[in-house]
């Protein structure tokens, strides 16, 4: 009997009855993620093994956590400074119907002032008309018109310059606020999403999604899109059927 329990031993310490470690396990989760330029696998641990048909069947526990919480942060300092500026868009524009709404209605009130009106001109006027080589009568429309034009072409200097006013007021508007793009107002959840995904392939998007539940949840029953930006991390279970092979332990299967 002393002599079997010693034979049992020496085969454990020759590896006979070896079974995968978490080194093995590491082995076969961290590549699913190496591609994934913001996720990582933490915590891998075997639970409970055993034999089965032949192979070894692995019970583990392991965790899926942002390799960098602080870019995470980054993006929602970059969040935060769009919900400054979309307040302040804001502002902007009701300022700008204002004084727009003034500069338009002083201009109207200049054109009133100036413009030929219809009623200035009578058939008694002679005038010369260009391109006719005889001098005739003008109209009294074709009179008007052409004081119209000339009006309209060289308007009056207070017209003028009221008009440039404006015209210069909404240039200057467009430049510092019509021509802003936001990358994450309005659009907290997919942009946070694409960054847990970037760079990873499809086969981990359940990953993802599991530690984005959380995120989504929050940020709904709070009405409050911050929820998106606080690092979480995912643990989960898994269950794997290894084989021993020259080069250590292979998976099968994963389930």
């Amino acid at each position: 009997m002393h002599k079997r329990l010693l034979l049992c031993s020496a085969l454990a310490l020759a590896g006979c009855n070896s079974s995968p470690s978490n080194g093995d396990l590491e082995n076969f989760l961290e590549p699913k993620f190496a591609a994934c330029q913001n996720i990582k696998v933490i915590d891998i641990a075997k639970t409970n093994g055993y034999e089965e048909d032949g192979y070894y069947r692995v019970d583990f526990t392991y965790g899926i956590a942002l390799k960098d919480a602080g870019q995470l942060q980054e993006i929602k300092t970059l969040w935060q400074q769009e919900q400054e500026r979309s307040a302040q868009a804001k502002t902007a524009y009701a300022e700008r119907e204002q004084r727009v709404a003034l500069l338009r209605q002083e201009i109207e009130t200049l054109e009133q002032a100036s413009a030929p009106r219809f009623e200035q001109f009578d058939d008694g006027q002679m005038h010369h008309s260009q391109g006719i080589s005889a001098t005739r009568v003008l109209t009294p429309r074709e009179q008007y018109l052409a004081a119209l034009d000339a009006w309209r072409n060289h308007p009056p200097e207070a017209l003028r310059l009221k008009q440039e006013e404006l015209k210069a007021y909404e240039q200057a508007f467009k430049d510092q606020w019509g021509n802003y793009s936001y990358q994450f107002l309005g659009q907290v959840g997919p942009a946070v999403s694409r960054f847990y995904r970037q760079g990873c392939p499809s086969t981990t998007y359940k990953f993802t999604q599991g530690m984005l539940e959380g995120h989504a949840q929050a940020a709904e029953q709070s009405n409050d899109p911050s929820h998106w930006f606080e690092a979480r991390e995912l643990h989960m279970k898994g269950s794997v059927t290894m084989r021993k092979t020259e080069n250590g332990w292979r998976a099968l299967s994963d389930g």
